[in-house]
């Protein structure tokens, strides 16, 4: 990369890596820029997340569109609009190739960019929070000891799992399991409280907008609920980590535990 005063090469945002890992995939970046890009997803294990999943996406679309030659009056149109000057902070002068898009390239493009931004929390990844709380499979590893879960994961997954230091006492740990949750690596940590069954999901951050029925702030957390077949799954994000919890309360009454559980 240019040196700290040239006016050509800034450091690569989180923003930039949202708006550019489609390009990035595609291969379509210049040396410089592509170094930038690596460098970032380094030090930056959200958008490690986010590029690969948007990597494992756009296979998936390239495995069922065929690839065929766009019309040229389409190419030339697109990459002349493409390559008008936008005032934008990063100068990517070939910002597509489009001698070899797809047909429906475009569209593909749209909507895979849309897929994966709205659903990082999806309803699939909901549903399957509930489906697994509700089976009850049996616990791998039995303990009320927070540390000796944490260490449990610690050779099972690729992420660390943190788990939150809850102030209520009476909300106890009492085992845990390894689990998936979209296709997601996840810990199951199961949780007891004046008889009722949680289950705690801990899995890499996906990046994306966190909107569910309702979202409420508590202190800098921003905890959103939605209502599933009778259980109420929250969410929320810490540290490069989401977090869903799962009972069988309405949420008004799930919105209580949370407040007990974050008291200071």
């Amino acid at each position: 990369m240019p040196g700290r005063g040239s006016p050509r090469r800034l450091a690569m945002r989180c923003e930039d890596v949202r708006r550019f890992a489609q390009v990035y995939l595609d291969g379509e970046f210049d040396e410089n820029d592509r170094r930038a890009m690596e460098i970032h997803l380094k030090e930056c294990p959200q958008c490690q997340h986010q590029v690969e999943y948007e990597r494992r996406f756009q296979a998936a679309i390239r495995a069922r569109v065929p690839r065929v030659r766009a019309p040229e009056e389409l190419r030339e149109r697109l990459q002349e609009k493409l390559l008008r000057p936008q005032g934008r902070r990063w100068p990517y002068r070939q910002v597509l190739l489009w001698s070899s898009v797809p047909a429906a390239g475009v569209l593909v493009l749209m909507l895979s960019i849309t897929w994966t931004v709205t659903s990082a929390f999806s309803p699939r990844l909901l549903e399957e929070a509930v489906d697994r709380h509700s089976q009850q499979a049996p616990v791998e590893v039995a303990t009320e000891d927070l540390s000796d879960v944490e260490e449990w994961f610690r050779s099972k997954v690729n992420f660390h799992v943190a788990l939150p230091p809850f102030s209520d006492r009476e909300f106890r740990v009492v085992g845990a399991r390894l689990s998936h949750l979209a296709e997601r690596q996840a810990a199951q940590v199961r949780y007891r409280q004046g008889g009722r069954n949680y289950s705690l999901f801990v899995f890499s951050d996906p990046g994306g907008p966190l909107e569910l029925q309702r979202c409420h702030r508590l202190g800098k957390r921003k905890l959103c609920l939605e209502e599933k077949r009778g259980y109420t799954v929250v969410v929320w994000r810490s540290r490069g980590l989401a977090y869903s919890l799962v009972g069988d309360l309405p949420a008004g009454q799930m919105l209580d535990v949370m407040n007990a559980l974050f008291r200071p």
